[in-house]
């Protein structure tokens, strides 16, 4: 598809992204990027911000990251919570516990209905590791802005516009330096669990993501289920063509939706 189609395309809301019988919700929300990714934050709370708020939760105490999939649950839930909207700052217990994946969800959602070009990114923050040395497993959005024609990188969850540099790490890019024994794949990860299957796993999200598939961090396609030993020499080189892909998906989309489609095993059948 040309660059038209393409933007276009990323307008559209997917079954995950579309906010359904809730789209009332948007009628009045502001335009601008740090109002939207504020009051975002109004909304929820990421599930490493709990301790901090414990003192002011009732009901809602841990990570709710399992009760949702889709944006127009997250949209059912802070309705049932506080009927009000979602243009002012709730009370933290009003609010949902839900990590990156789902602030992002409910970026694009929001920009979707405005018409604004968006999409889902998977990758890596050093910014979300102590003196950035480490890359932290991370959601984000890239935005069109159609004055500078580019897409920007925004994090809804720490309200970050126009991400640069190597601060965000896009999966495909890790993928290709860890192959290249450019970066040590062991900095790639979180919590208790790093290395080159962490990279693996984040390329096929955002091999989805791109397609218009935000799979859930657990949604492991087939290929991400094997052990990183047990990849077979094709296997290998089908994931190096996706993240050279990923290097300009704009161009390469139809590429990359070939290549999804030839192989099932790229698909989360839940």
């Amino acid at each position: 598809m040309n660059k038209a189609e393409l933007l276009q395309y990323y307008t559209k809301f997917t079954p995950y992204t579309d906010p359904g019988e809730y789209g009332y919700l948007f009628h009045e929300l502001p335009r601008g990027l740090p109002e939207l990714c504020h009051l975002i934050k109004c909304q929820l709370i990421h599930p490493s911000m709990i301790k901090k708020v414990r003192h002011s939760l009732t009901h809602f105490t841990k990570n709710e990251d399992e009760k949702f999939y889709q944006v127009t649950e997250m949209l059912e839930a802070l309705v049932e919570r506080n009927a009000d909207g979602i243009t002012f700052d709730r009370l933290p217990s009003e609010r949902l516990l839900i990590s990156c994946r789902f602030h992002s969800l409910l970026l694009i959602s929001m920009l979707r209905s405005q018409g604004i070009p968006v999409r889902c990114r998977v990758g890596f923050a050093s910014y979300l590791s102590e003196n950035h040395r480490k890359y932290i497993d991370h959601w984000i959005c890239e935005v069109w802005d159609d004055t500078e024609k580019r897409w920007i990188r925004v994090d809804p969850d720490l309200e970050l516009i126009d991400i640069q540099g190597d601060e965000f790490l896009m999966a495909g890019d890790a993928w290709l330096m860890a192959r290249d024994k450019e970066i040590n794949p062991q900095l790639f990860g979180v919590k208790k669990s790093w290395g080159m299957h962490y990279i693996r796993n984040n390329l096929c999200y955002d091999l989805n993501a791109i397609l218009g598939n935000e799979l859930r961090y657990w949604d492991y396609p087939p290929l991400c289920q094997k052990e990183m030993d047990e990849l077979d020499w094709e296997e290998l080189q089908l994931l190096d063509e996706i993240a050279l892909y990923l290097q300009d998906p704009d161009e390469n989309h139809d590429q990359l939706q070939a290549l999804f489609l030839e192989h099932d095993f790229l698909h989360f059948k839940g």
